[in-house]
C-alpha cells in the first residue's frame, strides 16, 4: 500500500444491483479522499471482506426488500472501528431506524447526488450522524410533542451526549469542557450504561428522542 492509499479513507461498497454498485465505484475513485478497497454484491461475502480487510467506512444499500437491520451489528463486530453509511430507498425509514440503533451512523437516499454522498462519508468519517434531508427526523426518532421523563443523567453527561450530537470526538469533548480524555470516556461509559445502549450513535438517538438535546 503506497503513503497516499494510506492518507486515504478506505471504502467498502456493498450493494446487490451491479449497475449501481459500479456507479458508487467510480464516484469514490474519482476522489482523492478514497480508496475503494473492495465491493460486492453478496452480504455473506461482504462479512469475509470486512474482516479480512477492515474498511474504515461501509457503504451498504439497502434495497425494497431489505428487512435485516442487524447486518449491521453483524458487520461491526467484525470490524468494530468501521462506520456504515446506508444508502437507501424512500420509504425504509422503520428499516432505517433499526439499523441505526445496531451501529449505523448515516444514512443518505438512493437519489442523492454526488456531491452530497461525498460530504457524508466525510461526516460519517469524523464520527457525525448523517441522516437525509427526504427522510424527515420524525421517521427516525419521535417528536418531542409530549412531555418526557427527565434523564437520570448528570448535567455533565447530558453536556458530553450533546457535544457528541454535534459530531465531537472525544478530544475535542476534553478540550471544550476542560477535563481530560479520560473523564469524557468514563462520562460517555456512564451514559452507554444508564441507557442500555452500547454506542453513540444510539445515545444520540435515544437522547433526541426524547428531547434532552438537540440536532444540529
Amino acid at each position: 500500500m503506497t503513503t497516499m492509499q494510506k492518507d486515504r479513507t478506505s471504502v467498502l461498497v456493498i450493494e446487490e444491483h451491479d449497475l449501481l454498485r459500479e456507479g458508487l465505484e467510480s464516484i469514490f475513485r474519482q476522489q482523492q479522499d478514497f480508496d475503494v478497497v473492495a465491493s460486492t454484491s453478496s452480504i455473506k461475502e461482504a462479512f469475509k471482506k470486512v474482516y479480512k480487510i477492515h474498511p474504515q467506512i461501509i457503504v451498504l444499500g439497502i434495497n425494497v426488500d431489505f428487512e435485516e437491520p442487524e447486518v449491521c451489528s453483524k458487520l461491526i463486530k467484525k470490524n468494530p472501528g468501521a462506520k456504515i453509511l446506508l444508502l437507501a430507498p424512500p420509504g425504509k425509514e422503520k428499516v432505517v431506524a433499526d439499523a441505526f440503533k445496531r451501529g449505523a451512523s448515516g444514512c443518505v437516499l438512493t437519489n442523492v447526488v454526488t456531491e452530497d454522498l461525498v460530504q457524508a462519508i466525510k461526516m460519517v468519517t469524523k464520527g457525525q450522524m448523517v441522516l437525509p434531508d427526504n427522510m424527515a427526523r420524525e421517521a427516525l426518532v419521535e417528536r418531542r410533542s409530549k412531555p418526557r421523563n427527565l434523564p437520570d443523567l448528570t448535567i455533565r453527561e447530558l453536556e458530553v451526549l450533546q457535544l457528541m450530537a454535534n459530531g465531537l470526538r472525544n478530544r475535542e469533548i476534553a478540550k471544550e469542557l476542560f477535563i481530560s480524555e479520560v473523564t469524557v470516556k468514563t462520562h460517555a461509559s456512564r451514559i452507554f450504561k444508564k441507557l442500555h445502549i452500547n454506542n453513540r450513535t444510539a445515545a444520540i438517538l435515544h437522547a433526541y428522542k426524547r428531547g434532552w438535546i438537540q440536532l444540529s
